[in-house]
Formats: structure tokens, C-alpha cells, sequence
């Protein structure tokens, strides 16, 4: 069920058993997947959506995810996603979003995103209206100015992963869930078993393809449960991703 009311869209999630992780909760891809999926119906409904694009040689990329978790919910309880286009930000169309269940808000997120040519991979040109529509929307959840993130220098934790046909979205690369999912397998079992994630940061900087060969990369950073994160391909040594991660 999905509803658009002026500039928000608000669609409904149930949390599905094949969505939960190790702690009878949403898992924090299957979260992402829900953002999303309420993104790209609203864009559609906006007619910016890919099935439109595609008509243009155009597709959108997820440039930059800043997510912050208050609490993730559990197994067949209802959840909220309500989006908005939020501006725009040099290149990047921005994109703000609640995450809501039956006990408040359970999480916020920002994101960016270019318009690119399907071909090329070039930035084209935003849709007309953009910064207009945002304009009467809520603004922004998290006033990130998404400035680069912080570099693995010393790695402590490592794994080397293959990109899967499962990975693949319809432009044939890995999608940014998929890559984010990657970055957390190197970190340690008392974490990602031990601690819940708080918040994520991710920038994505280069397409990785089937059947790439992944080299993760993880360390501490900073004071607390916090850690840096690197995916690297293999066959060219290009980064791909690099993140931040905070655990609760």
C-alpha cells in the first residue's frame, strides 16, 4: 500500500522471515531494499522513474547513503517508509526518508543521486522541477554535505568476495545493497552478532560486474564501536565503495 500526499510518499512494509538476520530483526539490507523500493515507485510516480528513463538512454546511480538506526523491527511487524526529494546538491539529486513502526520512528536516512547516461555512465542533466518540488517538501532529515569519507589504511580485517548473478541489478552491475552487505562481511562475529548497526555511511565510487573478484577491507576508527570500510576489485585495484560504520 502506498499513498502520496504533496511531496511524500509513505508505503507500508511487513517484515517477511526472509528478511530478518540472526536477531529475529529486519536486516539491515533488507531496510535499504525498502528505501529503495518506496524511492523508485515515487520517482515513477513523478514520471523520473526508470521506466521512463530507459526510453532516454538514462538510469539513476546511487552516489551516497548516510543511514542513522534508532531500533529495527522485528519479524511481521509493519513498517512506514515515507520519502521526499529534498534538492539538489552539486551533480547529486538528494533524497530524504522515515523509517516508521508501531513504536515511533525507527530510523532516518539521506541519500544522493545522479542521473546518468546508461551508456556512459556521464551525468546528465537533473529532471526540470526538482529543486521546485523539494522546495514544498519537509527538507532534510540529515543535513549531511557528504564530503568524503575517511580511507582504510591499516586493514585488521579482510575477505575476498565474488560478485554473483544474484547481485546483479538491471543495468548488470552489483547493486549498492549488494556492495553494502559486502563491506560489513569482513568485521568480526562479536560485532555484527554481538552489536546492532547504528548508523552507516557509504560512498559508492565505481561499478563492479560479474564475475569481479572483491577484496573487503575493515579497521577500528576513532573511540568506540566504529570502523572504515573498503571494497577494491581485484583485476584493476579500483575502490569501488568505501563506508563508515557505527555499532550500538
Amino acid at each position: 500500500m502506498a499513498e502520496r500526499r504533496g511531496t511524500v510518499w509513505s508505503e507500508a512494509f511487513r517484515v517477511r522471515a526472509y528478511e530478518v538476520d540472526a536477531s529475529g530483526r529486519a536486516s539491515v539490507p533488507a531496510l535499504c531494499n525498502w528505501l529503495q523500493e518506496a524511492a523508485g515507485n515515487h520517482a515513477t510516480s513523478l514520471d523520473w522513474g526508470l521506466d521512463d528513463l530507459h526510453e532516454k538512454g538514462l538510469t539513476w546511480v546511487l552516489g551516497r547513503l548516510h543511514l542513522r538506526l534508532a531500533a529495527r523491527p522485528a519479524w511481521r511487524e509493519d513498517v512506514t517508509v515515507s520519502t521526499w526529494p529534498a534538492g539538489v546538491q552539486r551533480l547529486y539529486a538528494l533524497r530524504e526518508f522515515r523509517i516508521a513502526g508501531r513504536g515511533g520512528e525507527l530510523g532516518v536516512a539521506t541519500t544522493a543521486w545522479l542521473l546518468v547516461s546508461a551508456a556512459s555512465l556521464r551525468p546528465a542533466r537533473l529532471p526540470v522541477g526538482l529543486e521546485e518540488i523539494a522546495r514544498d517538501g519537509p527538507g532534510r532529515v540529515l543535513d549531511d554535505p557528504f564530503a568524503k569519507l575517511p580511507e582504510v589504511t591499516h586493514p585488521e580485517f579482510e575477505s575476498t568476495l565474488e560478485v554473483r548473478f544474484s547481485d546483479l541489478d538491471m543495468n548488470r552491475h552489483a547493486n549498492n545493497v549488494s556492495l553494502m552487505a559486502c563491506a560489513l562481511e569482513p568485521l568480526p562475529e562479536n560485532v555484527v552478532l554481538g552489536r546492532s548497526l547504528a548508523e552507516l555511511e557509504i560512498e559508492f565510487r565505481a561499478e563492479a560486474l560479474r564475475p569481479d573478484r572483491l577484496l573487503v577491507q575493515a579497521e577500528r576508527h576513532g573511540e568506540g564501536c566504529r570502523f572504515v570500510h573498503r571494497l577494491r576489485r581485484e583485476r584493476d585495484g579500483r575502490e569501488v565503495a568505501r563506508a563508515l560504520s557505527v555499532w550500538a
